[in-house]
Parts: C-alpha cells; sequence; structure tokens
C-alpha cells in the first residue's frame, strides 16, 4: 500500500498577512502581528500533517 504525503504550502504562497486580515477579527492586526498568527498557524498545520501521516495507514 502507498502512503499519500501531505505537504506544506511555501511560505509565500497563497496565505499571506493581507488575506489573514480579510477575515473577521483580524482586519486591524498590523503586518507584523499578522506575520506572527500566520507562523502559528503554519507550525499547527505542520503538527496535524505530522500526525496524519504517522497514524494514517
Amino acid at each position: 500500500m502507498s502512503k499519500v504525503l501531505i505537504e506544506p504550502k511555501q511560505k509565500n504562497g497563497t496565505f499571506n498577512s493581507t488575506w489573514l486580515k480579510t477575515f473577521k477579527g483580524f482586519e486591524d492586526y498590523s503586518e507584523e502581528e499578522a506575520e506572527r498568527i500566520l507562523d502559528q498557524l503554519r507550525e499547527l498545520a505542520n503538527i496535524v500533517c505530522c500526525h496524519v501521516q504517522k497514524t494514517g495507514t
């Protein structure tokens, strides 16, 4: 059986501070704050992807 590998998007891809600020609650974030939140979301996504890869068969 083959496993499906999940690869995260590139850092400068679709998800950037401008994209994040389109969501309710993030409109007034500075560029720095928005980038910090995006970094945290990327880290969370990597953790979830690694978990799914390890537990999925």
